[in-house]
């Protein structure tokens, strides 16, 4: 796990350390538009990660949101890691919607981890918003907070507080019908600890398979509680979603070219599943936020490229050196 570092003011170096120099690495950059929030309704709640999109806009995973919002529940985004803190509360209620999911997630539906995005409209009012310095033990009022947020030792915190604020991403849309290997590394924010750490994959492989509808590769520490952060690649694109949910009976399910359920793998901590941004799940995207009509305001999707992910012949039963064990409905397993 690496922490986000900052070499000045001015200049933000890469903590990746690669034998090739030209080896694609992270920046500090890539990560500062990412955040922890709390959902709480009446009864539960539970805490994940989420990539602001849009100024107004993050993307999360739909299981950090279901079902604790299918009536009224309250987002709170902790927009700064470190010793400046801000949070605000986002109220969410029937009259009232800012969570929005797509219409094909069902709870513990099979098909649950391809539609595994959520997107949250981020427009608090004045007085949902709270600041806080925790070297001074004291709450701030708005204009106290900038005028701290100004001061040299809080040079961390104010460039996330710019990033948040203009935060536009890159969102890589990947085709449905071919098997993909990602080219770059991938890397995952983690900032349960209160900093801004991140985990890189490094050199591990990661595929699209359509039988899947999601990415699957090597664990490289990825744990329960990252949930909704966005998976991004070298230079700050997000790919998709951080997402370990998988059908009621914990199984990572497997479909023909019909989109029938034809098998299944038991899930094992030792891989890393992730939602990608599909044509689906973009047509979601599109369709939720410009159903706002903010003209200009649309998240910047693109295809992705070869240089990205080149299209693979390798198929999941060779993918990981025949460790996986895929077994079809009736529980026989699969050669």
């Amino acid at each position: 796990m690496k922490k986000i570092l900052f070499l000045s003011f001015l200049l933000f170096f890469s903590v990746g350390v690669r034998a090739a120099q030209d080896e694609p690495v992270f920046f500090a950059e890539d990560f500062l538009n990412q955040s922890v929030i709390t959902v709480q309704n009446d009864r539960s709640g539970q805490q994940c990660h989420a990539v602001r999109i849009l100024p107004k806009w993050y993307l999360t995973a739909a299981h950090c949101v279901r079902p604790y919002c299918d009536k009224a529940c309250t987002v709170t985004f902790h927009l700064l890691q470190g010793p400046l803190q801000a949070m605000a509360d986002v109220p969410h209620a029937s009259a009232d919607p800012k969570v929005f999911t797509p219409r094909q997630y069902h709870l513990d539906d099979a098909k649950n981890v391809r539609y595994d995005v959520a997107l949250i409209r981020f427009d608090p009012r004045p007085e949902e918003y709270f600041f806080y310095d925790a070297r001074a033990k004291l709450a701030l009022e708005e204009k106290d907070f900038l005028k701290t947020l100004n001061k040299s030792e809080y040079a961390e915190q104010r460039a996330q507080w710019q990033a948040l604020a203009s935060a536009r991403p890159k969102l890589l849309v990947v085709p449905d019908e071919s098997a993909r290997h990602v080219r770059q590394p991938l890397a995952v924010p983690d900032l349960r600890s209160g900093s801004i750490f991140f985990r890189d994959s490094q050199a591990a492989d990661f595929y699209y398979f359509p039988q899947l509808h999601h990415y699957m590769g090597g664990n490289f520490g990825v744990e329960k509680g990252m949930s909704g952060g966005g998976v991004v690649l070298p230079g700050g694109h997000v790919i998709g979603v951080v997402s370990a949910n998988l059908n009621s009976q914990g199984r990572i399910m497997v479909y023909n070219e019909k989109d029938e359920a034809v098998g299944y793998m038991p899930y094992s901590s030792d891989y890393f599943l992730f939602t990608p941004i599909s044509r689906q799940n973009a047509t979601f995207i599109r369709g939720t936020i410009a159903s706002f009509h903010e003209p200009g305001r649309s998240a910047n999707l693109a295809n992705i490229s070869p240089r990205e992910a080149e299209r693979s012949d390798v198929t999941l039963q060779t993918a990981f050196g025949g460790a996986l064990t895929v077994r079809d409905i009736t529980g026989a397993n699969q050669q």
